[in-house]
């Protein structure tokens, strides 16, 4: 078994974060290898940022995807610079529809998932919109593992927003089960 995940935004959404979270997740299956590897545009905030999360049943030789399983697109100008490393057939593309449109013709399997609409409406804070997007996506990548994804962010954010997060992380699980793609 082998997954590869590529979350990508802009710097300032929380895109390293996010894979940092998922790898160390991760740590919690001792039968399971895990890397991690980020990339980031010279500008901190605004620029192209992107995550790639590797997990295997076997040694990783490359800790970037090559093949990617999973793409989270969280900005409008990662969909156009990565979408092709997206295969059309087999890759999940869950995107951020309040920043992102929609997903051309012919990738076939898509998830939009409303995270950035939902941190400002529900917790009036967009900086938990990686974290709502992190519970959307958790069954796809590891099924059955939200407890251990919930003790992992709560571990990770500052104390003083765990409570924020986590009301995040289960937002967006919550709305994973009740529209998850077919």
């Amino acid at each position: 078994m082998r997954k590869e995940i590529i979350f990508t935004g802009f710097g300032g959404q929380g895109i390293i974060l996010m894979g940092v979270i998922m790898a160390r997740m991760m740590e919690h299956f001792p039968d399971l290898q895990v890397a991690q590897a980020q990339s980031y545009g010279p500008a901190s905030r605004g620029g192209a940022c992107r995550t790639d999360v590797v997990i295997s049943d076997r040694q990783i030789n490359y800790p970037k995807s090559s093949r990617p399983d999973l793409m989270v697109f969280m900005s409008e100008e990662a969909l156009k610079r990565l979408l092709s490393e997206a295969d059309q057939e087999r890759t999940l593309i869950v995107y951020d529809d309040t920043l992102i449109k929609s997903i051309p013709a012919p990738y076939t399997k898509t998830f939009a998932v409303p995270a950035t609409e939902q941190a400002e409406k529900e917790f009036k804070n967009r900086m938990v919109a990686n974290i709502f997007m992190l519970g959307a996506v958790i069954e796809p990548i590891n099924p059955g593992s939200f407890d251990v994804l919930r003790q992992v962010v709560a571990s990770s954010v500052p104390k003083k927003f765990e409570e924020l997060n986590m009301k995040a992380l289960e937002a967006g699980y919550e709305y994973y089960r009740t529209h998850k793609p077919q």
